[in-house]
């Protein structure tokens, strides 16, 4: 009775991993966890909708949206509406949690005091952060105490974030805030205006995800794939057949403004770190990394090894879990977490 009367005033611990796409909890005691879409629906789901036609009730079923863009929180309101719910369900015991959460490392100040707002009114008592490329890279598996440098890169649903880890420490960051959701916007984009048909989010990501680094050899044989969507003029569902040449074109500009960065990122890189980097090649995480080809797309820019983590979509949270176990026993362990100082 005594042991459980102190562990229900124990104060429990949470890690967070506030995705673009989804958010996942962990919480320590109990070991609960639970991921969900980063979604705010705006048409109740057992509210009866009065729509005339097929193509309404289409509208009205779509009409959902992210409180995030780009990796950081731009709708405050609804960042706290979705988190709420999810800290509720994970929490354990009487006191309220003290977090753990992720951030792109190309966050502002202010990006990251969003986010601490976020998780505080939704129901932690304290919060600390820290850079998602470094949970990722633990997650992954990778020694981050080795002296050697060793490096990563996430691709997210709103961010692509690379990062060199050597000797305990991250000695080198850069990102840019595009990613998995533009391959799919792009898509999306093509598809309606040429043949004016909104693809659902399904559909736009199975293409994305057959054909996003196919290669950028345009040479390739081209393909039909039928696909359905809602025809914006005759407003019904409809089947139409695509060309794969058209989605790869479609997709190309944002392949290169990734690959473009991680090239970049590549030549600043010094030359010591540069060569170490060279034997231990580069790890890919988030969900970029299971699209069909990207790891050979990467290395064939870059001229590196390239291998996608075990579980490339957990390695974040997964890697925040460790970090959460490590600090766990450490009183006021969150106070001594503070946002390293990068070089870009």
């Amino acid at each position: 009775m005594l042991s459980c009367f102190r562990q229900i005033l124990a104060q429990p611990s949470i890690a967070i991993d506030l995705g673009t796409a989804n958010t996942r909890i962990y919480a320590s005691q109990g070991e609960n966890f639970c991921e969900e879409p980063t979604l705010i629906r705006h048409i109740r789901q057992n509210q009866e909708i009065q729509a005339p036609d097929e193509y309404l009730t289409y509208i009205n079923n779509h009409l959902v949206s992210s409180p995030l863009r780009g990796g950081v929180i731009v709708d405050i309101h609804n960042a706290i509406t979705l988190l709420k719910p999810m800290l509720r369900r994970a929490r354990t015991g009487l006191r309220q949690p003290v977090s753990l959460a992720c951030a792109p490392t190309d966050t502002t100040e202010r990006e990251r005091k969003l986010l601490t707002k976020a998780v505080l009114d939704a129901g932690a008592s304290q919060v600390a952060i820290i850079p998602e490329v470094w949970a990722a890279a633990v997650g992954a598996g990778i020694d981050v105490t080795l002296p050697s440098a060793q490096m990563l890169i996430d691709i997210g649903e709103g961010v692509t974030d690379m990062a060199v880890i050597r000797d305990g420490r991250l000695v080198f960051a850069t990102a840019t805030r595009t990613a998995c959701s533009d391959l799919q916007k792009a898509v999306r984009t093509a598809i309606i205006s040429r043949y004016k048909v909104c693809l659902t989010s399904a559909e736009t990501e199975r293409l994305t995800h057959e054909l996003a680094a196919e290669n950028q050899n345009n040479t390739l044989a081209d393909r039909d794939i039928p696909v359905r969507g809602m025809d914006i003029i005759r407003r019904r569902e409809v089947s139409i057949t695509v060309t794969s040449r058209e989605i790869r074109n479609a997709m190309n500009p944002v392949l290169t403004k990734i690959l473009k960065m991680i090239e970049a990122g590549l030549r600043k890189l010094p030359k010591n770190i540069s060569c170490e980097i060279v034997e231990s090649g580069i790890c890919l995480t988030g969900g970029g990394s299971c699209i069909r080809g990207m790891d050979s797309l990467i290395a064939a820019s870059t001229r590196l090894d390239v291998r996608v983590a075990q579980d490339p979509m957990h390695s974040v949270i997964n890697g925040a879990i460790q970090t959460l176990q490590y600090w766990r026993g450490k009183e006021n362990w969150w106070e001594n977490i503070a946002w390293p100082s990068i070089p870009s």
